[in-house]
């Protein structure tokens, strides 16, 4: 974890993305309050929006992130909250089980594919026998529209290997592909970001190699 991708953009994540990304965060936790969690892991949290807003609705949240720039940003967010880690998404310095739901928002996309493999395995790993992985990214094989030009242009503009991880990720039917390629259930897929993208829930119990539910909306 030497090379820091978000150190030059990291004071302007939030004013460029808020707009669009914070009615994710309210799926999010929504989305967490209906199934009863409580302990909640926020991996690749970045500048802590998530994970601060969380703490605020009751969530006993920690968020973890590879970005010494994003971590600062949310530190200076969250001030007197030691609740922001630097760690490797890949290998999570939690035990097994420690958490009752693991959350990440429009993070693996950009990541190559064994490592959002991995990341993803982690998500599970870290969550109790009866808890929820929860994973919000892009659909793919979606129609034109202005909406996905602008995603499109932005993803462009995070430089050429985030770009060519979003392409590949696409290429791989998105979040829904991710999970069916790790043999995981995906229970409910919630549209979100104005139906480019979608909140994947899955349980955690059945291991990989399980057979993939239909998911419902």
């Amino acid at each position: 974890m030497n090379r820091d991708p978000y150190a030059v953009v990291a004071g302007l994540y939030d004013p460029v993305t808020a707009a669009f990304l914070d009615p994710v965060r309210r799926l999010v936790r929504e989305t967490l309050a209906e199934l009863g969690a409580q302990r909640v892991c926020d991996v690749c949290c970045g500048t802590g929006r998530l994970t601060g807003r969380l703490r605020q609705a009751g969530f006993a949240a920690v968020g973890v992130d590879a970005s010494p720039a994003m971590l600062a940003r949310a530190r200076a967010a969250w001030p007197g909250q030691a609740v922001f880690a630097r760690q490797d998404a890949r290998a999570l310095a939690f035990p097994d089980g420690a958490f009752d739901a693991a959350v990440a928002t429009f993070a693996l996309h950009e990541n190559a594919p064994d490592d959002r493999l991995a990341i993803l395995a982690e998500l599970f790993r870290l969550t109790r026998p009866g808890g929820h992985v929860l994973v919000a990214d892009y659909l793919a094989g979606l129609a034109f529209s202005p909406l996905g030009l602008l995603v499109g242009l932005a993803e462009r503009l995070a430089g050429a290997e985030h770009f060519g991880n979003y392409r590949d990720f696409l290429a791989r039917r998105g979040v829904a592909g991710l999970f069916q390629a790790a043999g995981r259930p995906v229970a409910r897929l919630r549209p979100c970001l104005g139906g480019r993208a979608a909140l994947a829930v899955a349980p955690v119990g059945a291991g990989p190699g399980a057979a993939v539910a239909p998911a419902r909306p």
